[in-house]
This record gives C-alpha cells, structure tokens and sequence, in this order.
C-alpha cells in the first residue's frame, strides 16, 4: 500500500520543517509547527478518551484548527470523520448514530445541533485540542482504518466509506507526475476541506512538500486577489466556480497572476474558455468518486481528446464491464470497474453493500462510460440515482423521503437537470394528495424541505403533476424525466 500521510508528513517535517505548509487568511504554518500542533490535539482527544480505531467526527469549516484537529486525529490512532455541518439534522443525526464517535470536534455555533441530536459522544470546541505535549505513542500501520467519508447513497440513508491508513493517502501523490506539481507550487483549493477535491489538494501539497493555500469560504469577488496574496501556482476546484469566475467582468489581476494550472473537476467544456481568458498553461480533468479515488487525470501538457477525462492514473487500472461481469471492448459503453491502491476498504458496517460493490478486487463504480483504444476513458451517465449539483452528490431518495413525509405529497420523484453553472441542478416531480393551490404548496414544500435538508440538496426546480409513472423512482423513468425537463414554478 505504501506510506502512510503520517509518515509523508514526518519526512517533509524532517527535511523541510521550516517551510510553510498552509497559507489561511494571515496565518503561515510550517510543517513542524503543524506536527506539533497536532500532535498537542492527539494528546488532548487521548486525555478524552479516545483510544486506537475510534471515530472522530470533525464538522468544521475551513481552518488551521480543521487541519490541526485533522492530523491529530490520525496521530492519536483514530479515525477521521469529515462532515459538512451544514447538514440537516437528520442527515447529520443518522451519521452520528451510525458512525458512533467517541468525540465530535465542532464550532461554538454548531455545538447545540450535536448534543440536540442525543447520542453519547462527547462535542468539543477545537480550543479543547489545543494541548500541549506529544501525541500518543499510537503506532498505525497501512492496514488500519484511517479514515471514514460518508457519501449519498442511492437507497436515502448516507453509506459510510471507509479507508486504511495505507490507502486513503495515496490520491494526492498520483497528481504530482501528471500535473508536474513539485515542493515550489502552492496549491489554492476554494472548495470546503471536508471536500474531496480540498483534501486531495492537502495530500498533494504533503506529497510534494509543498503549500497548500484556502479561504476560509469561497467568494468569487476575492477569488483573484486572494491569487495575488497567496502567490498560488495551481488551483484546485471544480467546473461550477470556474463557470461563476468566467461570469464575472474581466479583473487586472486574471493576467497576471502566477496560475499555470487548473484541476477542474467537470471543466472539459468550459476549458478553452478557461485557458483562453486567464491565461493558464492548462486545465486537467480528472474522473473518479469518494468510494474510488483519483482514477483519471488529463495529463498537462498533452492534447486533450474531446469528451474524455484522461487516462488511468500510475497504479489504477480502468475495466467496462456488462451487468453481468463481462468485459465490454472499446468505445462500448458499460459499468466503470476500477482497481486501485487508493479505492475504499469496505462500506462501514454493510457487508451486503460491501459485498456488492467490490467483487475480486474490483471496485464496480455504479457509472456508465468506455474506453478508446489508448485506454483513455469517457464518462457517459451515473448509474446510480445521485445528482452531481455544483460539486456535491445529492441523493434523489434522500430528498424523495424527506418529501413524501409532507401530508399533502401522495407522489414524488426527484432527479437532476442540465444546468449550465452548477452542472445539474435538482428538480422534484410532484403529485399532490389533494386539490390545492400549487403557489401555496410550493411554499410548503420549500420551507419543509429547507428545515431538514442541507440547503444545497433542496430542490430549486419544481413541477407538479396529476400523475406519475407507475415507475417513477426507478431510474429508467427518472432519466425519462431529466430528459424532457421542466418548468420553475413560483
């Protein structure tokens, strides 16, 4: 499996210990000061409680304290837990009660919402990390849990992810080649650090030995001088900000920052845009998921092929299989398989699931997609009944109960259509178990769902019907659905 994080972050404390490893508003940390750092949390979350193998569940926005709370909990042998806290209380309700944390890390704000939800686990502040003293003399190797990740699922509860130490670090060591990332770039990641795409720019940054770079939230109007301040070299985000930054009047800044390459997640048809605008050597692809890692990047320097998200990355290996199992040949479209060092362990505590989704090896992906003959791939449609809304994953079931939950819904199906910022923007269908004005139920239905959903799994679009196919929530009929589209009411 390789190194673990904590042994990349000992090497680069040891050889560059002096050199800055996060830029966060006014604050410069180098690695050994975030070595001790957090190494003082994983003294403190021990004198908690917390001992080798137990959840942490760490719900805070971007900050030196996510990051310092974030290795701490590795130091200490436990297992990290990123959550969004903006979260519903449901959502966050199940994950807690699922996850069972010893302890759960969150701002003054938030602190409330954990121990309303009712379960056992102690909620701290991260002042309560800021011990002084080593860490405990926790010895983790590549085979133990490390780090848990709960992703929408297709049947309306979150599925825990898991991953060992050996291969959830391993994803942001595959960008250095491809993107020609070494100890004297700065990474900016706007995206939340509980995101898949920040924290794969911290591994990224670990792997080089380089900085890592983020605001505390992101705001298109500071985009540019926040490039300026932090002297950042690569950006990591995703096609929704690029396509809101393309959006925005031209800014003096855009030509003359020291950008050279963008990893922009869902960017292939705004890239030229992209390129021609601000001025950057390239904007990559990439393709893969919270379950299977990094499995493709556009690699900078070399022709792009149109609608393609690159070729494996060094170690993973890309099959297109049938229902069945079967390998499918190239330019044939079927389920993405991937094998990698870096794909899950197991889903926490579901071996059903587990059983289903790894089969010899193999992770079975829940996408559509094919090969060309070089092996590059292209990614056709989801499988599965999740909505990709401006880089987060929505389940429809999720949002499909939590609806039907409302007394005047006798229907619903929820699904994803095209949109041009955000990438898919979610749409609910809806049947209603009586007469009733439509305004006045809209309004219902928009503050039900906002009281129990995260704001961004709310539906925007709306449409009410007399009806619904006897198969609506199927996937068959949803994609249906997406195709012919909807109006927005109200």
């Amino acid at each position: 499996m390789g190194d673990t994080i904590l042994d990349v972050l000992a090497r680069d404390v040891a050889a560059r210990g002096g050199h800055p490893f996060i830029l966060h508003q006014d604050r410069r940390v180098t690695y050994a000061e975030l070595d001790r750092l957090a190494s003082g949390a994983a003294h403190a979350l021990a004198a908690l409680g917390v001992e080798a193998g137990e959840r942490v569940t760490l719900a805070l926005g971007n900050s030196v304290e996510y990051l310092v709370a974030a290795f701490g909990i590795l130091k200490a042998g436990a297992v990290l837990n990123p959550v969004n806290p903006a979260l519903g209380a449901a959502e966050l309700d199940y994950i807690v009660g699922h996850a069972e944390p010893r302890v759960v890390v969150t701002a003054a704000a938030h602190v409330e919402t954990f121990r309303g939800l009712g379960h056992s686990c102690r909620v701290v502040t991260p002042d309560a990390l800021s011990a002084a003293g080593a860490g405990p003399a926790v010895r983790v190797g590549a085979d133990d849990p490390a780090l848990l990740l709960y992703t929408s699922g297709t049947t309306g509860n979150p599925k825990g992810v898991l991953f060992t130490h050996g291969n959830s670090g391993q994803g942001g060591r595959r960008f250095l080649g491809t993107l020609g990332i070494t100890a004297d770039d700065t990474i900016l990641a706007v995206t939340p650090l509980f995101h898949g795409n920040a924290w794969g720019a911290v591994q990224t940054a670990l792997h080089a030995g380089g900085t890592v770079a983020f605001p505390p939230a992101f705001h298109a109007s500071a985009f540019w001088p926040l490039v300026r301040e932090t002297g950042a070299t690569v950006l990591y985000t995703l096609r929704t900000i690029l396509a809101m930054l393309l959006a925005r009047p031209p800014s003096e800044l855009e030509r003359t920052s020291r950008l050279r390459v963008i990893l922009g997640l869902g960017s292939a048809p705004i890239r030229e845009r992209v390129m021609a605008r601000f001025g950057v050597a390239d904007v990559a692809e990439c393709y893969g998921s919270t379950d299977a890692g990094v499995v493709t990047i556009t690699p900078v320097g070399v022709p792009p092929r149109a609608g393609s998200c690159g070729p494996p990355v060094s170690g993973v290996e890309i099959r297109i299989v049938d229902d069945d199992g079967h390998d499918l040949p190239p330019r044939v479209a079927g389920e993405i398989a991937v094998r990698s060092p870096s794909r899950m362990t197991a889903y926490f505590r579901d071996p059903d699931e587990t059983a289903l989704a790894l089969r010899d090896g193999w992770f079975l992906t829940g996408d559509v997609g094919w090969l060309d003959e070089d092996g590059w791939l292209y990614f056709v449609d989801r499988k599965k009944d999740v909505i990709r809304r401006g880089g987060e994953n929505v389940s429809s079931a999720l949002v499909e109960k939590v609806l039907r939950e409302h007394p005047r819904v006798a229907e619903v199906a929820v699904v994803g259509v095209s949109d041009p910022v955000l990438g898919q923007e979610i749409k609910a269908f809806v049947v209603a178990s009586g007469p009733v004005s439509q305004n006045e139920l809209l309004d219902e239905l928009r503050e039900f769902a906002t009281a129990r959903l995260a704001r961004f799994q709310v539906p925007r679009l709306w449409e009410f019907r007399a009806s619904l196919p006897k198969t609506a929530t199927q996937r068959v009929e949803k994609y249906k659905l997406r195709q012919t589209g909807g109006t927005l009411l109200g």
